[in-house]
């Protein structure tokens, strides 16, 4: 393909040109600049903009990233209040979830001993049962082989009884005669031989003896209440303590064997309280102190409780720890499984420093403050917390009495500061 042909620059001008043209002239001057006027608008405006900015935009400040700045009508809108912070005497206490449980020194969680056969309750879910009530019978042949065992030493033990009082009468007679030269020393010491060996033989059927009733003891059985035991065919359940039947799983004519749950006695005169704590608040908690259990069911009665036990690990999926609580429960007002607030902390009374926990904020995962400044200036502040109590909180480092910090609205500036550091982030 050929370049195309430029007109020469100094070829002269064809004659004609400048009279063809002259007459359209006058019509295009006007609107052609009027074109070019337009184009130069835009372009001298966006000039002027940026070579006649404001003084105060020339040089935007960098705000602070631990500060936020608002002016006194912000602040009103955005209903940031103020407290001051004050220093009281009184004792760290905080208030701990916690759920009701039976106390289980005071609990019975009975079980077959054999394997046998429930022939007969004797007590159902809510019954008040003494040390040593009868709750069901079962039966067993293990009975019978211990009845049997009992009577055939007890049998035993007759006969060598016997043997010993002839035995003893023949010693006796032996020691005469040989005092009346009727008898020889030798005839005289076989005698005393034989009443030391029945008398030996005694004591091992009395050992058989205690053995058996050891046994039935063992089963619930006594053999006063049947010394002959031709009617102990039944093994009874009895309640180890005195409380209330809390659970039943047997009915008559349930098969058992060893180890199988029975019954749950449980005396309810006093309660567990299991509350978990945040592990930042264990250096508060020891056993030996004072507590307050509140339940929903009485909420204008304290429980007076003492703590018992501080838990020796740390739950790694809730970061607490247990704290176990005896709890008195006077007219059995308290439930087992209730749901519980544990007022927990120290006894004495000392000074702190305290702000409400409205103006705690927590951020990077610590917590902090904002403390009112000059000219509308709150400055975040990192703070160590201890207890709380009635809306107030310990701070025992970063604030000091004195000191003003934000209280409602705070959560505001905390999105405010995190809003205006994050291009910063970027």
């Amino acid at each position: 393909m050929s370049s195309p042909v430029m007109p020469d620059p100094e070829a002269p001008v064809p004659a004609g040109f400048w009279k063809r043209h002259q007459r359209h002239m006058p019509r295009r001057l006007p609107r052609l600049l009027l074109a070019v006027g337009l184009l130069l608008v835009p372009a001298v405006v966006v000039v002027r903009i940026f070579t006649t900015r404001p003084a105060e935009e020339t040089a935007p400040a960098v705000a602070p990233t631990d500060s936020v700045t608002l002016g006194e009508k912000s602040v009103s809108l955005a209903g940031i209040e103020v407290f001051e912070v004050k220093n009281l005497t009184r004792a760290a206490t905080f208030d701990a979830p916690a759920v009701l449980a039976l106390d289980e020194t005071r609990t019975a969680r009975i079980g077959s001993l054999v394997e046998g056969n429930i022939v007969r309750i004797l007590a159902e879910v809510g019954d008040r049962a003494g040390r040593g009530a009868i709750l069901a019978e079962m039966h067993s042949r293990i009975i019978h082989e211990v009845w049997a065992d009992y009577r055939k030493a007890i049998s035993e033990r007759r006969r060598r009884e016997t043997e010993l009082s002839w035995a003893t009468l023949s010693a006796e007679r032996a020691v005469r005669l040989y005092q009346e030269k009727a008898l020889s020393l030798q005839e005289q010491q076989r005698a005393e031989v034989d009443r030391v060996a029945a008398q030996e033989e005694l004591d091992r059927a009395k050992t058989e003896v205690r053995r058996a009733e050891e046994a039935l003891g063992h089963l619930g059985v006594t053999n006063k209440e049947d010394p002959t035991g031709e009617t102990g065919e039944t093994i009874p359940v009895r309640s180890p303590l005195a409380g209330v039947v809390l659970e039943k799983h047997v009915t008559a004519g349930t098969a058992v064997t060893p180890g199988t749950p029975l019954f749950v006695v449980s005396d309810l005169s006093e309660l567990w309280a299991m509350a978990e704590v945040d592990e930042t608040r264990i250096p508060l908690v020891a056993s030996g102190r004072p507590a307050k259990v509140y339940v929903a069911a009485w909420p204008d009665r304290a429980f007076d409780a003492k703590v018992t036990f501080v838990g020796d690990a740390v739950n790694p999926t809730t970061r607490r720890v247990t704290v176990r609580c005896q709890v008195p429960n006077p007219g059995g007002l308290l439930k087992p499984e209730m749901y519980a607030r544990v007022a927990l902390g120290e006894s004495a009374p000392r000074p702190m420093v305290v702000v409400p926990e409205a103006a705690i904020q927590e951020m990077d995962g610590k917590p902090h403050v904002f403390v009112v400044g000059e000219k509308g200036r709150f400055e975040k502040r990192e703070v160590t917390l201890g207890a709380s109590s009635e809306g107030l909180v310990e701070v025992r480092s970063g604030v000091a009495a004195g000191e003003k910090v934000a209280t409602q609205g705070s959560f505001l500036l905390k999105s405010q500061l995190l809003s205006a550091s994050a291009p910063a982030e970027e």
